[in-house]
């Protein structure tokens, strides 16, 4: 009887559905309301999701295998997390982003100081096609500037990140552009074209609101003694040389050549600790330890009296730093793997798309349902062709090119999932830049209004929207009412 065969039950749509709303209510309500701690909330999502495989027949054996294999995909994310921990401590004992925050206090005026960081973020991210690499480098850099020019952090935050996941949605060399376009089998140029219905708006809206929050921030906050110490403190006990350019540049430059992002990594922060020892004239324990721990200011200048704003940006970076980040990721794959194993998304999605038949329906289901994907799964590529193979077929019957699909995957995944908490990429963006995703959200403003406008296209598809959208035969308004009128 040992050997009796086990029976899975397949979930029923109505379990689906049951099982895939009670998750998202959980992490909604635990993140937004009770303020939980976002690892015990996806522990608590991934003990839901154990909880219903065993209710199907799963064994044990079968969950932690499912596990093993989604753990063993996050282990490229881990490596880069532990390498910007160590890019970020070895930038700052090599003078790199000290160099960069005090630059930046003596150009930028605080009025323009948000407008500057979302199109300073724009061009790396767009050279680059990374909007990790954008908020790891230059990104924390101008967390420095704000923190001087006495600029809420959480508005920073959200400028960088707009900028970053411009480039991150519309750069070719953008591996979640590729991949929209490759799961939607639509040509990548047209594929890029065609978001340029909503990412176009979307710049606008988020410039003008850069410009119009900027001007409460007086230009007299450069007189101010925050800004003052900081400036001080910096010049008195850094060199800046231009060789300090030297990390960023092989950071940029192998992200447009297209090499591996780990070794890159590395290879900047090797750079950083040689200039560490040579132009700063740090021991080698102040670098190897900003490598692993991060820089300690304390360690660096014994004896000096530096101001606390620049000991709070100082004292950061090794890959210590990111643990708590990478355990993140190994609870969110946990979840991932075990909700996989059930298939409750692909049989919810199904159950739900079959009333859909106008292009606003259709539309608005396949976004809302790759966004929910990436919130649960924790992985933007199988949200982008289990989307598009589910939603395929009801675009080619209401004659939207492909461009049209992978055009709503990115509005609807590529831009939401660094602003997710419970995302990798949410934990990596407030990890990275020291603030709580749920403070940059309301700032991140590309990135929601890019998502709206696909809303707001897709509702107004006979008037106003129907721009947004190409046809495969040319035929516009109406098309998808005579074949719903025909289907009735």
């Amino acid at each position: 009887m040992e050997n009796k065969k086990r029976e899975i039950r397949t979930a029923t749509n109505g379990q689906a559905v049951c099982v895939v709303v009670l998750i998202l209510a959980s992490l909604i309500i635990g993140f937004t309301v009770l303020k939980v701690d976002g690892i015990i909330m996806l522990t608590v999502a991934a003990v839901i999701a154990g909880l219903f495989a065993l209710y199907l027949g799963y064994s044990w054996d079968d969950i932690t295998g499912a596990v093993s294999k989604k753990i063993a995909e996050a282990m490229p994310a881990i490596l880069i997390l532990l390498s910007i921990g160590l890019l970020v401590g070895t930038w700052m004992a090599g003078g790199v982003i000290p160099a960069m925050i005090y630059y930046g206090l003596k150009i930028v005026n605080p009025n323009f100081l948000l407008l500057t960081a979302f199109w300073v973020s724009v061009f790396i991210s767009i050279a680059t096609g990374t909007s990790w690499g954008t908020v790891g480098t230059i990104g924390v850099a101008l967390i420095g500037v704000g923190v001087g020019l006495g600029v809420p952090l959480p508005m920073v935050a959200g400028a960088v990140i707009s900028g970053a996941y411009f480039g991150d949605k519309m750069s070719p060399l953008s591996d979640t552009t590729n991949m929209s376009a490759l799961a939607a089998k639509a040509n990548l140029y047209d594929h890029i074209k065609q978001m340029f219905v909503t990412t176009i708006p979307a710049m606008i809206i988020a410039c003008v609101a850069f410009t119009v929050m900027g001007l409460q921030f007086k230009s007299s906050t450069i007189d101010s003694e925050i800004y003052t110490n900081m400036l001080r403190d910096l010049s008195a006990n850094f060199r800046f040389s231009p060789f300090l350019v030297l990390p960023p540049v092989l950071v940029i430059g192998g992200a447009i050549l297209k090499k591996p992002t780990v070794p890159v990594l590395i290879l900047s922060s090797a750079v950083a600790m040689v200039l560490g020892l040579t132009i700063q004239g740090f021991g080698h324990d102040i670098v190897f330890t900003a490598a692993k721990s991060g820089f300690s200011a304390a360690a660096a200048f014994p004896g000096k009296e530096l101001s606390g704003e620049i000991l709070t940006l100082l004292n950061r970076g090794g890959a210590a730093s990111m643990f708590e980040g990478v355990i993140y990721v190994i609870i969110a794959f946990t979840f991932g793997g075990i909700i996989q194993l059930t298939n409750c998304l692909e049989i919810a999605l199904k159950h739900v798309m079959k009333p859909l038949k106008t292009i606003t329906s259709v539309v608005n289901a396949a976004g809302f349902s790759a966004a929910a994907i990436v919130a649960i799964a924790q992985n933007s590529y199988i949200s982008y062709f289990l989307v598009a193979d589910i939603f395929g077929k009801k675009f080619e019957e209401l004659d939207l090119k492909e461009q049209n699909l992978s055009r709503v995957l990115e509005d609807f995944v590529t831009v939401t999932e660094g602003i997710m908490p419970w995302t990798i990429s949410g934990i990596y963006m407030a990890t990275t830049l020291g603030v709580a995703t749920i403070d940059y959200l309301p700032f991140s403003i590309f990135n929601w209004s890019c998502t709206l406008m696909s809303i707001f296209y897709a509702c107004t598809y006979k008037s106003i929207g129907k721009f947004a959208f190409s046809y495969k035969t040319g035929k516009r308004a109406g098309i998808d009412d005579r074949k719903a009128a025909a289907q009735s």
